[in-house]
């Protein structure tokens, strides 16, 4: 397609299928009027020595810092993509005794279903920031609308504004109170994260960037494994995919969008039955992702309505899915701060196109520090780069980060 039937395509799918978000529930603006971002609570929960930890011994010796670490939940106003105004949760990891300023590092983990082992309900399921605050960070970890104290809303997956949000006004809440504990920030921020993570680090480096470049400077956002392309994504998903090996995950992209936009139906329409009533009740956070898994079936062509395959397969089919889609891109823009991506290129629940693609994108858009490193596990799948990129994240923090 060329670049004029592309626009004039990207122009009808705008035309064709604007339409109002559906309300999803949680408050409007009437709660005091509090702006998003501001601090309702802040709850001590555990204290971590690092002498007790054989984790955090480990990675004492890689770091060469030892602090010990005091997590706190914090409870925050944030938006919905409509502008609804809702609570929601993270943790900020501090380290103990430190003196001076820290850089800060907002964490955004992966894909979760259970809400039990979202950071404030369970900060051990995924010990990064408190390895991280170990070793002189301050870190701030979303829980993502949807889980914690906003479980009872639909958590928008792979939704840009709403995800962003979630992250940015963490940020806002943590830096309100950490000012009144008198711990001190420097002037480095840092946004990481992998799968999911990696997608929501760039939706809010974007949007901090775009909308907030008055009240947030972007050190540098590291991101491995993501969709940042989610409509190529769900292009070779639907048309091209043979089987799934995780269809979990794509099931969660039908559940909220179908949720969250008005879409006609999509669960039941692109869902085959019986497994779209998988899809309409399993994305609550009370079961994990293997049980999902162990009920959605492997071949898409069991997994989808053949019908609807063939409607999306059409140029003029499935346009308003397609709007959003496109809507939730985060590849195509030009970010000011370095952006570090990290990949496997035989990543079989997210494929290599999304990284590829954004290092063209960013860099065509003129980008001076975009970079793409390639996962060397063997094999280079989802779950082991996600391993790797840990490693990967860490080297680059600790050569770029100050006053650790």
């Amino acid at each position: 397609m060329n670049l004029l039937l592309k626009r004039l395509y990207n122009y009808l799918l705008i035309i064709l299928t604007a339409s109002i978000l559906t309300a999803c529930g949680g408050s409007d603006r009437t709660e005091s009027d509090a702006p998003a971002g501001s601090l309702i609570s802040a709850v001590p929960m555990t204290d971590y020595e690092v002498n007790v930890s054989l984790r955090l011994i480990a990675f004492s010796v890689l770091s060469g810092r030892s602090y010990d670490v005091e997590v706190v939940k914090l409870t925050y106003h944030t938006e919905l993509e409509e502008g609804l105004l809702v609570q929601a949760s993270g943790i900020v990891a501090i380290p103990k005794f430190k003196t001076g300023p820290s850089p800060l590092l907002s964490y955004q983990h992966a894909t979760i279903f259970k809400d039990s082992a979202v950071p404030s309900n369970d900060p051990l399921f995924d010990m990064t920031p408190i390895l991280a605050a170990s070793a002189g960070f301050v870190v701030v970890a979303p829980d993502y609308i949807g889980y914690g104290v906003s479980k009872s809303l639909t958590h928008p997956y792979i939704q840009a504004v709403p995800t962003a949000n979630s992250v940015i006004d963490l940020v806002r809440a943590a830096k309100t109170y950490l000012q009144q504990r008198d711990v001190t920030l420097n002037n480095q921020l840092f946004l990481a994260g992998y799968s999911e993570g990696g997608y929501a680090s760039l939706a809010a480096h974007q949007r901090m960037e775009a909308e907030f470049a008055d009240e947030f400077t972007v050190t540098a956002s590291i991101a491995g494994g993501g969709p940042y392309d989610i409509r190529s994504t769900a292009d070779q998903v639907v048309l091209n995919e043979a089987t799934l090996d995780s269809p979990a995950y794509f099931g969660y992209v039908v559940h909220a969008y179908d949720r969250l936009y008005d879409l006609d139906n999509l669960t039941l329409r692109a869902i085959a039955s019986p497994h779209h009533m998988t899809v309409d009740n399993y994305y609550d956070g009370t079961s994990a992702g293997a049980t999902i898994n162990a009920l959605l079936p492997r071949n898409t062509n069991e997994l989808f309505n053949p019908y609807f395959q063939s409607e999306y397969a059409g140029i003029a089919g499935e346009l308003s899915l397609k709007y959003r889609l496109e809507q939730n891109n985060v590849y195509d823009w030009k970010p000011e701060a370095p952006v570090k991506l990290f990949h496997g290129q035989n990543d079989n629940y997210v494929d290599y196109a999304n990284a590829s693609t954004a290092l063209s994108a960013m860099q065509s858009n003129g980008a001076a520090s975009v970079t793409l490193t390639d996962c060397s596990s063997v094999p280079s799948n989802h779950v082991n780069c996600g391993i790797e990129f840990a490693t990967f994240a860490t080297a680059y923090l600790f050569t770029v980060a100050t006053d650790r």
